[in-house]
């Protein structure tokens, strides 16, 4: 009986064991992905072809773009979605800092819209900054997208295994990152010198990981994968182009050590992948569909293997990833500030505890922080910890507190000029800054500005400054007892103004003021007066005013906007005047302007601007300095001049007016304009007392001008036609206006 049994089992045992047997043995994958900056992107294209094959991935360990490629990867974003990213994503501005105007406060978009250059200065020596960008902007994209594993301190519990490199700055080692926070890993494998500032990780200053292993094979050893996948993305020394640039060279010097390494590493490589991208740089950000292009032709080059690799292996259930768009605020914690408080920074952030935000608004409130140039590269954390969602921000101030900055400019009515500035911050208090501008040319120009920033409270300011200007201004004013009425044709002016002010703002795109104010105008006509063997002056006189000011911003460009709308409105009450001339009996009175306006993107190419603005006098005083003159282009607000496209500068004046403005631009390619801007207005005396104000415009004006965005500003060329004046003008505006 015992027998009998035996037998079936027997039987049963030897063919479950022929199945098991007979089941292919399931083979684990690791992928090494290599450092190479901008050619990094071809990893996509690999990866492509890889998820093609139905090739799993096991454990993945990266340098570099190939950290920030494979840390995506390893969380679970799909080669489409990675793809998807990059091309829709400006990687210039990614990688330049260059911070969305609306995070802004209205000083550093004053700041950032004067100056072309800032550089420290150290040891009274101005200095160049240790590298090109801060890369805020790229750790807040990484802190969105890797979101979802915040809480996973152990990169192999990812749910793809994961590790990369970074290399240490005080003594060239390299360093293994397989924990800790993954956004600030990667950020810090991908450090590269000059371009990126370095990267403190556990109190070690770290760059980029291609600087000591930029395939790092040897690490993936360990983790008793059978088939290794490298996708290597550096170019060989004598398939380079030739060295033309600084960045050219240095990136020459890098791989010289890392080509010699790679031919070992490349033969202990199962499958090796290695796309053609010799004609691109370290640097081809804005070429990303060219690239990953080029990774897929590769991947299609070993897509055999791929794919009888991929029979060896037991496929998984796969699942799309999607991309965090908003998250829990529950708790902030800042590391302590030698000179700026809590207040400060709360206002800057604009965050608050116990609140769920879109991730835009994270993003927004660190760049606020990073434009205002007082910290070092900051990094953060937003992790879960004892069921609260915690912001912790490490911020380290800045040890350049004084500044050199530069900037030039073109106008029909200062000429040229160019402008530089020193900035010293803490100059008094802790929080506060003082900038002098001077302004070198044909007209000298200063400003002097010191401000106490309180955050989220009223702020404190004074301000000084100094213009002087030509303008053929045709002033009309009476003389002694029997009065005469003269006109002149050119007139020498010099305005000063001294303003103490305070100011709130909220929401970085609006801000609330109010101030009191001196200014000294004094306007020397061509008209000379034999009896007294001076010149007639239009103006000569000290003015004493209370003011108050409204403005809001939203704008994503002060010169070529996309899209937003602004509101920049003032009223001052000149209460005394003070003059060694006789101009008469005086009497208080109201000076109020306005400007509004908004632009909304027609097509892809396409926007269309319609603004308005207006001015007005109450109880007109007895000097025409005060009158609002329109005429000219591309010059900053001075006194009441307003510009109108057409019309020489100052063309005509009166104690009102208003103005219409309608602009089509059309960037046919980035960064280069052809705009048609339409001007129509009416400006009279006691408009708004009547209803001038609402009547047919008196003075219309039409131009056709080419723009260019550069990094010193916009350059403006302007063909315009009024026929009120009725002869072709050509208005030229070069560099940001101040």
């Amino acid at each position: 009986m015992i027998t009998y049994i035996k037998k079936p089992l027997s039987l049963l045992f030897c063919f479950a064991f022929a199945v098991v047997i007979a089941q292919p043995k399931d083979v684990k994958v690791g992928l090494i992905l290599s450092g190479g900056g901008a050619k990094g992107m071809a990893h996509v294209g690999v990866l492509k072809e890889i998820e093609r094959a139905g090739v799993r991935i096991d454990y993945i360990g990266g340098t570099s773009m190939g950290a920030i490629v494979g840390g995506l990867y390893a969380c679970g974003y799909s080669a489409a979605q990675l793809e998807a990213l990059l091309v829709s994503t400006d990687l210039t501005d990614l990688i330049n800092d260059n911070y969305n105007r609306n995070a802004k406060s209205f000083q550093d978009k004053e700041d950032s819209e004067r100056y072309a250059i800032t550089l420290p200065i150290v040891a009274g020596k101005i200095t160049f900054p240790v590298s090109l960008s801060k890369g805020q902007n790229i750790y807040n994209l990484l802190v969105q997208l890797m979101h979802e594993q915040r809480s996973i301190r152990d990169f192999s519990k990812l749910p793809i295994p994961f590790y990369c490199i970074a290399t240490d700055l005080n003594n060239g080692e390299m360093v293994l990152l397989d924990n800790g926070f993954l956004p600030l890993a990667v950020n810090a494998s991908s450090a590269l010198p000059t371009l990126f500032s370095p990267v403190t990780v556990d109190d070690r200053t770290l760059i980029d990981g291609g600087v000591s292993n930029n395939y790092p094979i040897e690490e993936m050893f360990k983790k008793k994968v059978d088939v290794i996948i490298g996708v290597d993305v550096q170019t060989s020394i004598s398939q380079a182009r030739e060295a033309n640039t600084f960045a050219d060279i240095l990136v020459r010097l890098g791989s010289l050590q890392t080509e010699k390494n790679m031919s070992p590493k490349r033969a202990k490589t199962d499958i090796y992948i290695q796309p053609d991208i010799a004609e691109f740089t370290m640097l081809s950000f804005a070429e990303q569909r060219a690239i990953i292009i080029r990774g897929e032709q590769a991947g299609k080059k070993a897509f055999p293997q791929l794919e009888t690799l991929a029979k060896r292996q037991i496929q998984p259930k796969k699942t799309q990833k999607k991309i965090p768009a908003s998250f829990q605020l529950d708790k902030m914690l800042f590391s302590k500030t030698p000179n700026y408080k809590k207040n400060y920074i709360l206002g800057k952030m604009r965050l608050k505890p116990n609140t769920h935000y879109p991730f835009k608004k994270l993003r927004e409130g660190m760049t606020n922080l990073a434009a205002t140039q007082n910290f070092e590269a900051f990094r953060y954390s937003l992790t879960k910890e004892n069921d609260e969602e915690v912001l912790a921000i490490n911020l380290l101030e800045t040890p350049h507190t004084t500044l050199f900055r530069a900037g030039v400019h073109y106008n029909d009515l200062m000429g040229a000029m160019v402008l530089v500035n020193l900035t010293q911050k803490h100059a008094l208090l802790k929080n506060d800054e003082a900038s002098f501008d001077l302004a070198l040319g044909a007209n000298l120009r200063y400003a002097l500005t010191y401000f106490i920033d309180k955050g989220q409270f009223w702020s404190i300011g004074f301000k000084a400054t100094l213009d002087q200007f030509e303008t053929e201004a045709s002033f009309t004013f009476g003389k002694g007892e029997n009065f005469s009425v003269y006109e002149s044709s050119r007139t020498r002016g010099l305005t000063q103004q001294h303003t103490l002010f305070v100011q709130t703002i909220f929401r970085e795109e609006a801000i609330l003021g109010l101030g009191i104010k001196h200014q000294k105008n004094r306007l020397r006509t061509n008209l000379f007066d034999t009896e007294s063997g001076t010149f007639f002056f239009a103006d000569d006189a000290d003015y004493y005013s209370t003011k108050g000011y409204l403005k809001v911003d939203t704008r994503d460009d002060a010169y070529f906007p996309k899209k937003g709308g602004f509101f920049d409105g003032n009223v001052d009450y000149v209460f005394s005047q003070k003059s060694p001339l006789d101009f008469g009996p005086f009497s208080p009175f109201i000076v109020g302007k306005a400007a509004m306006g908004a632009t909304l993107p027609l097509a892809q190419k396409w926007r269309l601007s319609l603004n308005t603005m207006g001015g007005f006098t109450i109880n007109n005083p007895n000097t025409p300095t005060f009158d609002f003159f329109i005429g000219g282009y591309g010059n900053a607000p001075l006194l009441n001049y307003q510009p109108f496209v057409g019309l020489p500068q100052q063309h005509t004046g009166a104690d009102s007016f208003v103005k219409g403005e309608m602009m089509v631009d059309y960037e046919f390619i980035p960064n280069h304009h052809v705009a048609l801007k339409i001007h129509a207005g009416v400006i009279s005396d006691d408009l708004f007392a009547t209803s001038k104000w609402a009547s047919t415009p008196n003075y219309f004006g039409t131009g056709l001008a080419y723009g260019l965005n550069t990094f010193a500003g916009p350059l403006e060329f302007m063909t315009a036609y009024s026929p009120q004046f009725d002869k072709l003008l050509y208005h030229v505006s070069i560099g940001w206006r101040f």
